[in-house]
């Protein structure tokens, strides 16, 4: 049987072929959340975590680990609860324009800012309850992350902001720009350990191009 030519494979990812203006909901979404500067990803659990979830868990951020009084996420005869395995992180290249103009066009108006001499990135999903005290975790995170590139210095984050909002904390690695990432480097690896969470994530620098353009 033939198969017509519209049905022979998927269509070009929306960035490649269109402005933001032109995206549809689902391709403003689709850029948001699995895209080269997004994707949603499940973190690994420190083996020391999984042994003992006591005070183990205040590693990286303060709190994490205390029982606190009416938390359901606590249990009040074993103490606190064990970190969760299936948590799903959503990561965005925070300071690429495409996304910027994704979350423009989803109006998206409590999106982290951005300066435009950094790169960074951000984590959304970690539960509210992990810190009482954004700017002390921001300031312990800084020494817990990097981003890797083949044959080169590992870039370390100037700064990590740790913003709390109704659906949980959003935390914000920001890197100078200083040391620029080019096409060259074909991909670059974010690592954070945020309380037991240890995250590992490629992204392919190549395919991060917007509008004929290396956006990051």
């Amino acid at each position: 049987m033939v198969v017509p030519l519209a049905a022979a494979g998927p269509a070009d990812d929306a960035w490649k072929t269109k402005g933001a203006a032109d995206w549809t909901e689902q391709e403003t979404k689709q850029v948001l959340n699995d895209s080269p500067w997004a994707v949603i990803t499940t973190p690994t659990i420190k083996k020391e975590e999984k042994r003992s979830h006591g005070s183990a868990m205040g590693v990286g951020i303060p709190g994490i680990g205390r029982r606190r009084a009416n938390d359901p996420s606590q249990d009040p005869n074993n103490g606190p609860s064990a970190p969760d395995s299936q948590l799903a992180l959503h990561l965005r290249w925070e300071s690429a324009l495409p996304i910027r103009e994704a979350e423009l066009k989803a109006r998206e108006i409590n999106a982290p800012a951005v300066d435009e001499d950094r790169y960074a990135i951000a984590v959304y999903g970690i539960p509210s309850h992990f810190t009482k005290d954004p700017q002390s975790a921001g300031d312990r995170l800084k020494g817990q992350a990097s981003l890797k590139r083949q044959g080169q210095k590992d870039l370390k984050p100037s700064h990590v902001d740790v913003i709390q909002r109704d659906d949980g904390l959003v935390i914000v690695f920001l890197f100078a720009r200083t040391k620029e990432i080019s096409v060259q480097d074909s991909r670059v690896e974010f690592n954070a350990l945020i309380g037991p969470y240890q995250i590992s994530q490629s992204f392919q620098v190549d395919a991060m191009i917007y509008q004929g353009k290396l956006e990051l």
